[in-house]
């Protein structure tokens, strides 16, 4: 009989034995996608970087430079799971064409704006800067080059439907922040708010610049001015889809003093610092109403330079490029 124990107990410890070892030891962990898509847009922008470097094109190569450095890991290397391009495969290319290099560079952009919609907060907002400012400068460069456009993406889409009801709770409006500046809370409702304070600026500004703009100038204002009420409607739409109360709309707003002189200037500088706003909602936001941000992220970058002022490397986001780690060596550079 003992002995007859004995053996059960020593198949029990056995079997409870096996179900406690791991199945997977040594199996290699699943790569978060927000480190895929890090890992692979900065490969794209090395390789970029090394053809813009064989063309010549100066400004692209700082933009590149920068975009590069700033998805470096936070060791600094380049070195993932997931392989980049070799400095030396790249320094060994063929020249390549304009026309071939602004086609990877706009194909580059829409790959990141597409991976935006799905990372993580920080790392969408810096997948959508990375890819707004890429798509700018691919139509820049095909501007400059005599080259076709390259496509872009749609405009953001219609409001959404709000839901049934909201909880009694909600009704406490949001406070909006300066116009331009980061929300006062770090979370949806102070980031919808921020967009919404933003393009009510934007509408009274476009009404008061089609007074003061030739003819020409003029009829764009016209239609962004219509562009901008709608956007303020989908931004409102967003609130309550979300059951978050949106800042009421103001009478007025101070313009800046270089308004009169010159309102192409100040509207494309008003459009510029819109973007802050759209970048914010990107990174706190998620489904639709993140993919509504990043177009209209996208939108505002365009209208700001089509009047004339510069995106540069991060569309929304104010990046010290002293404090950026710098390239691994063999790395092309400015």
């Amino acid at each position: 009989m003992r002995t007859l124990l004995l053996a059960f107990l020593a198949v029990l410890v056995l079997g409870v034995g096996a179900v406690l070892v791991p199945r997977d030891v040594g199996k290699p962990q699943a790569v978060p996608f927000s480190e895929t898509a890090r890992s692979e847009a900065l490969s794209s922008a090395e390789t970029l970087l090394g053809s813009a470097s064989l063309l010549e094109s100066t400004d692209t190569v700082m933009l590149l430079t920068s975009q590069a450095q700033a998805l470096l890991q936070p060791s600094g290397s380049s070195a993932s799971s997931i392989p980049t391009a070799s400095a030396s495969l790249r320094a060994t290319q063929d020249r390549p064409t304009r026309a071939g290099f602004v086609s990877a560079l706009s194909a580059s952009a829409s790959r990141r704006l597409a991976d935006a919609a799905n990372a993580d907060g920080g790392m969408a907002r810096l997948l959508a800067a990375v890819g707004t400012a890429q798509l700018l400068e691919s139509s820049r460069l095909a501007t400059n080059w005599g080259l076709p456009l390259p496509a872009t993406p749609p405009g953001a889409s219609a409001a959404p439907a709000p839901p049934p009801s909201c909880p009694a709770s909600t009704g406490t409006s949001t406070t909006a922040p300066t116009p331009g500046t980061a929300p006062t809370q770090a979370n949806l409702p102070g980031a919808l708010a921020a967009v919404v304070s933003s393009e009510q600026e934007a509408i009274y500004a476009y009404q008061v610049a089609l007074t003061k703009l030739d003819a020409k100038a003029s009829a764009t204002a016209s239609t962004w001015l219509a562009r901008h009420q709608e956007l303020l409607r989908g931004a409102e739409a967003q609130g309550r889809l979300h059951c978050i109360a949106t800042p009421p709309r103001e009478a007025g707003y101070r313009l800046p003093a270089t308004f009169a002189a010159k309102p192409g200037l100040a509207l494309g500088s008003m459009e510029s610092s819109s973007l802050t706003a759209y970048a914010d909602l990107v990174a706190l936001s998620e489904g639709e109403t993140r993919q509504w941000a990043i177009d209209g992220l996208v939108d505002a970058a365009k209208r700001g330079q089509a009047w004339g002022t510069p995106v540069g490397p991060f569309a929304g986001l104010a990046v010290d490029g002293k404090a950026l780690p710098p390239l691994p060596s063999g790395t092309p550079g400015p």
